[in-house]
């Protein structure tokens, strides 16, 4: 089924949300040798500065679980959303590590509901045979963050200073912010639905539940398989395979662009042939380009970018692997499960920066070693993730 015009717009403008949601976490990786070289930060320094994003927005994920379902949607997401204005503004002010650190902490108690507020809009607003195509369309957000966003910010980042990217992405986060009041609907029903109940009994239902826990563990395996490998991408493809921090654009350029269509193929894919065998076979796929990468010395870079792009789009299981975890929430408690399962993502992506951070180690002539060793973790992880989810009932 089409989705009529009212809807395309939501979800478009959902997704560009996400895209400059992404692209302020995003943006912090092409550049990390650049924040690396102007802080004089060791490995296990800039993944702090990676994960304290990821620690911060697990935290608020979980307490806005007690939340989340009692405000009205669009308010809420308008609230959420100037925080996260805010936050990037001040990382574009950041004068050293620490207030770096701070910075990235404070931007991500925002982001990160962010993603969980977003995902349960379109529970919300779709209907459950279209979710897969609505997922597949707000995680556009993240294509062109990769292959427009995160480039130019390179780029300016590179040639002017880091500053101009954090700055770039407030401005049209101010844009998105009027459109945002404009064009949302109020969203209430949850709230009517949740009306005089505690969050709590509802949070402890979770961890009574087998099907959600499968769920929750699935996307902890999932996310942390993927993103063990992303925050030393671009400082290893500098420092060991000798790329120019220039060249780092195209890696990022060619995974985005191509994903602006596979994203929506994915999705569509998943809601035709379901969701599971989607996602296990992109799964699979994905340990080929985590292998390859991880152990890659001296290479032309066209080698290197056909990997490269392979990853990113392999990266799109989480496409049919978040459509599956959605699917095991009551309509009542969407916005709190989705919460859950954002704080999940979140506390993966923190602990796999984190953990990457002591499994790799420098060099006196700057390369890194022990790459590879978090590709086969990553490699396992992703199996694992398949295993799990595959048990897992869709019901709502």
């Amino acid at each position: 089924m089409a989705f009529s015009k009212q809807e395309k717009t939501i979800l478009y403008l959902l997704a560009s949300v996400s895209f400059t949601n992404i692209l302020d976490f995003m943006v912090m990786m092409p550049l990390g040798h650049e924040f690396q070289t102007v802080f004089s930060l060791s490995p296990p320094q800039w993944s702090t500065v990676v994960s304290a994003y990821t620690f911060a927005a697990g935290i608020s994920g979980v307490t806005s679980i007690f939340f989340i379902d009692k405000i009205e949607r669009k308010r809420f997401l308008l609230t959420l959303y100037i925080g996260f204005i805010i936050g990037t503004i001040f990382c574009g002010l950041a004068q050293g590590y620490y207030t770096l650190v701070a910075a990235r902490a404070f931007t991500g108690i925002f982001g990160g509901v962010i993603n969980a507020l977003l995902f349960a809009l379109v529970g919300d607003l779709i209907k459950p045979q279209d979710r897969g195509k609505g997922i597949g369309i707000l995680m556009m957000g993240f294509s062109p963050a990769s292959a427009l966003g995160v480039p130019f910010g390179l780029y300016f980042g590179v040639t002017f200073s880091w500053r101009v990217p954090f700055f770039a992405i407030a401005a049209m986060g101010l844009v998105l912010l009027v459109l945002l009041f404009r064009y949302i609907p109020v969203v209430d029903t949850h709230v009517k639905l949740n009306k005089g109940q505690s969050p709590l009994p509802q949070l402890l239902q979770v961890f009574k539940n087998p099907n959600q826990l499968k769920a929750l563990a699935g996307a902890f395996a999932m996310f942390c398989g993927h993103f063990i490998i992303v925050p030393f991408l671009a400082p290893y493809m500098v420092s060991n395979v000798g790329f120019e921090e220039v060249q780092l654009t195209w890696i990022y350029f060619a995974g985005g662009v191509i994903t602006i269509f596979t994203s929506p193929f994915i999705g569509k894919l998943s809601d035709q042939i379901g969701k599971f065998p989607v996602m296990a076979i992109l799964a699979f796929l994905a340990t080929i380009p985590m292998v390859i990468i991880t152990n890659l010395e001296s290479a032309p870079v066209w080698f290197v970018l056909i990997f490269t792009t392979v990853f990113f789009i392999t990266g799109g299981r989480s496409i049919p692997g978040n459509a599956i975890i959605l699917s095991t929430a009551l309509p009542a408690q969407r916005g709190s499960f989705m919460s859950i399962r954002a704080a999940v993502q979140q506390f993966a992506s923190a602990t796999a920066a984190f953990s990457a951070g002591f499994i790799l180690t420098q060099t006196p002539d700057g390369k890194y070693d022990h790459y590879e060793i978090a590709g086969y973790v990553g490699v396992l992880l992703t199996i694992i993730s398949v295993i799990i989810l595959k048990k897992v009932k869709e019901q709502y």
